[in-house]
This record gives C-alpha cells, sequence and structure tokens, in this order.
C-alpha cells in the first residue's frame, strides 16, 4: 500500500526539475534530473501495533525488526518532488512504483538496487531515460552515463538531511498517513532551509 505526497505539488509548480535535454550533448552533473532511493525506518515499540494490522499501516517484519521503508524522488538539487512508504520486507522496485509518474519525461537516476527489465521497460514506456548501472552478473550489462550517475548523492543527503529530525529517524506514530505526515513537514523545511 502506497501513501502519495500530494502537499509538495504547488512547490513543485512552481520550481520544477528539469527537463532531459532532446539532443544529445554532453552530460552537466550540475544539471541531472531525479534521484530515487529507499531508506529503512526502523519502528519504536510505541508503533508496532496499530489499529488495522501492521501492513495495512506500511510496516513489515525484517532481519532487523520491525521497519518501515520510506522512498523518495528529489530533484536535480536534492528536494523532494515525491514521497511514499511501504512495508520494510517490500523489495525496491514495488516500493518505488507509486513514484514514477513524478519520473514522467525526466532522467531516472538510481543504484543498482534497481536494474530490472522490468523496471526499465515500465520506465521506457513512459518516455524517462535511466541512468541505473548495471549489476555484475548481468548477461548483457546496460550502458549508464558515469557523468549522471554522479549526481545520485543527492538523495542520499536528502535523507540524511531529515534524518536529523528524530521523528524521522525513528518511527513512532502507529499510523502510516501521520507518520508520512511528519515526513512531508521535514521535505517542506527542507526545502525552505535549502539554499539553490
Amino acid at each position: 500500500m502506497g501513501f502519495d505526497l500530494h502537499p509538495l505539488a504547488t512547490l513543485v509548480r512552481e520550481r520544477p526539475v528539469a527537463p532531459v535535454a532532446q539532443t544529445p550533448g554532453p552530460a552537466r552533473p550540475g544539471h541531472s534530473a531525479p534521484c530515487g532511493l529507499l531508506a529503512h525506518i526502523k519502528l519504536h515499540q510505541d508503533g508496532t501495533n496499530p489499529q488495522g494490522g501492521q501492513a495495512a499501516q506500511a510496516i513489515g517484519l525484517t532481519k532487523g525488526g520491525l521497519n518501515t521503508k520510506l522512498a523518495a524522488v528529489v530533484d536535480r538539487h536534492g528536494r523532494a518532488v515525491g514521497l511514499c512508504l511501504a512495508a520494510g520486507p517490500r523489495h525496491d522496485l514495488h516500493a518505488v512504483a507509486p513514484l514514477l509518474s513524478t519520473l514522467r519525461h525526466h532522467r531516472c537516476v538510481a543504484d543498482k538496487g534497481f536494474d530490472a527489465d522490468s523496471f526499465r521497460n515500465r520506465l521506457r514506456r513512459q518516455h524517462t531515460p535511466c541512468c541505473i548501472p548495471p549489476r555484475r552478473g548481468r548477461r548483457q550489462p546496460a550502458r549508464f552515463h558515469r557523468e549522471y550517475y554522479r549526481c545520485r548523492h543527492q538523495v542520499e543527503n536528502f535523507f540524511g538531511r531529515i534524518k536529523k529530525y528524530r521523528r524521522i529517524s525513528t518511527r513512532y506514530e502507529k499510523l502510516a498517513a501521520t507518520f508520512l505526515a511528519f515526513v512531508q513537514f521535514a521535505a517542506i523545511l527542507d526545502w525552505l532551509s535549502h539554499r539553490v
């Protein structure tokens, strides 16, 4: 079950992410497009028994205990343009699926965990070029642009900035909607404080 981020849509219209260049040319790292990644959020014991069950509130049991996955798509400046929650044991490809519409007509930069033919085909169908390095065991490695891939740290920096807030680094809320509201609030504060 995914919970989409809607309040940031007005901010995105004011400051859109960079469109993909129509003509091929040299890559400019400062002009890379959105990145997507996931972060695992540990659950505090106060949030472990929500009404309706854990699966309905994006809580799942992993080896490290109860977790929630936070998926984010950030623009070229490291500001969130899409967020959603998923249960901890969900695969990354399924957890980020609700956010794929925010990547339409923009370059997707992601890590090796997203290197799957089904994911690449889905991005291709929505006219989203991707920059995903191939896994080591791939028989036919896909090509990727190293200059664009170097900008993937923007999403890591975003998670580092919002995890400074205690309510984000550890989930205390039982309801997914409440926790996502705190994440959205932290993302809005990040938009306001992050200089471009």
